[in-house]
């Protein structure tokens, strides 16, 4: 596990100086979860299906805007999972959500601590969106997941 982890970070490290032109997602929730830690960082974790019409959009368009990319790159974590369950579950290149965090729709996308804390004051309820996203709105919400996880961890995380 450890090597696992000094591999994650080691990657993590590289391809923001290499390739800061894509988002480099994880694809285990506790992988996610140990970078979280490490970094400091919130998660944001994009659930996506087979089924879903506009997880691939969203894929190739918002999540390839130069501003999405640096944003999510330098303040969060990035973790994509499947939400289907069972024989559902067949999203190629991508870990599989617990069920716990499964979603009724999808694209569904949760912006939580390094220990899935949550972002949300009312409530227990995780920050949790859904539905397709262009790159400004996605911008803004990433700022409000940031500023929020500053203001509830920030102490708790500070660097």
């Amino acid at each position: 596990m450890k090597i696992k982890l000094f591999i994650g970070i080691f990657i993590l490290l590289i391809s923001q100086f290499i390739n800061a032109n894509e988002i480099k997602w994880q694809d285990s929730l506790e992988d996610a979860k140990e970078l979280a830690v490490e970094f400091k960082k919130p998660i944001i974790l994009f659930l996506e299906s087979r089924r879903c019409y506009y997880c691939p959009i969203m894929k190739e368009k918002t999540f390839t805007n130069k501003k999405v990319i640096e944003l999510i790159n330098k303040n969060f974590i990035p973790l994509i999972l499947d939400n289907g369950t069972g024989a559902e579950s067949d999203v190629e290149g991508t870990g599989y959500a617990p069920e716990r965090l499964t979603t009724s729709m999808t694209p569904a996308i949760y912006f939580m601590g390094p220990n899935e804390e949550k972002l949300n004051r009312k409530g227990k309820k995780h920050m949790l969106i859904y539905g397709m996203w262009k790159a400004n709105e996605m911008v803004d919400w990433l700022k409000d997941a940031k500023r929020k996880f500053d203001k509830m961890y920030g102490d708790k995380y500070a660097k």
